[in-house]
């Protein structure tokens, strides 16, 4: 056995999200670019909630209730978390159901198909998963030393579906 970096390895699982999702040539090749960087988001998120640092996917939710008319600030912090959980929840959506089949509520049986468009829910994991690890509180040397070129360069780009329109 040896000792396993996860910031390293996640960074490592997110080129190859990145890789398998830019030279995918059907929905098994997407699907795989979420699962890995669905892998990349929980071991990167947990990081940066322990720093106080929110992750896009938190940033997102916290917006999506604000701009239903919740008032976040009079909320208790279960209230939060369960508000913020329920976007995470969306968030996670295609991610959570190839992951997994069923759940308390639902037979596995009764879980077989969800709709999904697999193309742009892998483009934006990754892009979720860009921007998180962008916030890693890391010392430069950690990143210099640690990080692949691929990943660095990755983590530089400039990351959107091939098809959407720049932005200006």
């Amino acid at each position: 056995m040896k000792k396993i970096d996860k910031i390293k390895m996640a960074g490592e699982l997110l080129v190859e999200a990145a890789r398998e999702c830019k030279n995918a040539t059907d929905d098994v090749h997407f699907a795989k670019s979420i699962l890995l960087s669905g892998a990349v988001d929980l071991m990167v998120s947990p990081i940066l909630d322990e720093h106080g640092i929110e992750s896009l996917h938190v940033s997102l939710s916290k917006a999506a209730a604000r701009f239903g008319g919740e008032n976040l600030d009079k909320l208790t912090p279960e209230q939060l978390q369960k508000t913020v959980g329920k976007g995470i929840k969306y968030f996670r959506f295609t991610y959570n159901s190839l992951k997994h089949t069923g759940s308390s509520k639902v037979k596995a049986s009764d879980d077989l198909d969800f709709f999904a468009n697999l193309e742009q829910e892998a483009y934006h994991m990754i892009d979720a998963c860009i921007s998180d690890f962008n916030k890693l509180p890391l010392s430069q040397g950690y990143i210099n030393t640690v990080f692949s070129d691929e990943l660095l360069s990755l983590l530089q780009s400039h990351w959107r579906i091939p098809h959407e329109a720049p932005l200006p």
